[in-house]
């Protein structure tokens, strides 16, 4: 089963630049355009730089992710042309100019093999607490959890943290991870992960869950 559309939480997909506004690069012969930060978004701009590059032949687009704090990060001090961020600014971020692109959502994934339908929202906060280890104990198999985590500068750490009123200290993971790309790869090899992705990277092997205690529809 793919990942739902439909799940719990949304992010805001943005391109950041400096209050100059966009990077003059581009009109000049033989030039790169370089965009850093959240990974949720480097498949999307990869897409456009390509696209970008056969209307532009003398300009090459480079798309490195670090995350949404690596955006922020970069632009702020000139080191790429345009920020990738997963999130909307913060009032102490408003130095920098957003450009939002698109809506994404963030979904609760187990491996598809999982027999469970649905998990809720207290269900989902007593595991990443450490208060549930078993996925016996809430009508799955007899089998450890494995709870896996976003990395500190995550756009989508600081989501998941907000939605379920966490704090990331009270959080017992088994993994941490950086990117979308690790997750998937982390979940779909263990049976008995959990872990929240972008809808974006939604994978056959994986499904995901609404937090509300219904199952997904696609």
């Amino acid at each position: 089963m793919t990942l739902s559309s439909k799940s719990f939480f949304s992010l805001i997909v943005i391109l950041l630049v400096g209050h100059a506004g966009w990077p003059t690069c581009i009109h000049a012969a033989a030039q790169k355009l370089l965009l850093t930060g959240s990974s949720t978004m480097a498949p999307l701009m990869s897409e456009i730089g390509r696209r970008f590059e056969s209307i532009h032949p003398g300009v090459r687009v480079e798309v490195q992710t670090g995350g949404s704090s690596r955006g922020l990060h970069d632009t702020r001090r000139k080191i790429a042309d345009i920020g990738l961020v997963s999130r909307a600014l913060k009032p102490e971020e408003r130095d920098l100019l957003a450009h939002t692109i698109a809506l994404d959502g963030i979904g609760i994934v187990l491996h598809a093999s999982n027999p469970l339908t649905a998990l809720i929202q207290e269900q989902i906060v007593a595991i990443y607490q450490g208060k549930i280890t078993n996925w016996k104990t809430i009508g799955g198999q007899s089998a450890r959890i494995t709870v896996v985590n976003k990395a500190e500068g995550r756009s989508t750490l600081e989501l998941f943290l907000e939605y379920f009123r966490l704090k990331n200290s009270a959080i017992k993971p088994h993994a941490i991870i950086g990117d979308n790309q690790q997750g998937i790869k982390i979940i779909a090899g263990n049976r008995h992960a959990i872990g929240y992705l972008s809808i974006g990277a939604r994978q056959q092997n994986l499904w995901a869950t609404s937090g509300s205690g219904s199952a997904p529809s696609a």
